[in-house]
């Protein structure tokens, strides 16, 4: 039970990470977006969002290690999510 509240502990404090690429797979609560050969599957139940991405579109995630309750679900959980539009400037 300590082991669990402690790895808790150290995903709260999990520094965000970022990707930047195209959205590959979108589902209700969940994104894939892939940055070259990198491809990252994340949750967005709890994110904020410029506007809703789309499959094709290139977005900006900024997201962190998910808690261990998703079982089957995303390793990642997006703190908010940037589309951008062609030629860089944001929708």
């Amino acid at each position: 039970m300590a082991t669990l509240t402690l790895g808790s502990v150290a995903l709260a404090d999990a520094k965000p990470q970022v990707i930047t690429g195209r959205v590959v797979e979108l589902g209700e609560q969940w994104i894939i977006v892939q940055s070259g050969k990198k491809r990252v599957d994340i949750s967005y139940v709890d994110a904020k969002f410029t506007e809703k991405p789309k499959v094709g579109d290139t977005v900006t995630v900024y997201y962190k290690p998910s808690e261990p309750h998703y079982r089957f679900g995303p390793d990642y959980e997006a703190s908010k999510i940037e589309v951008i539009a062609a030629g860089g400037s944001k929708k």
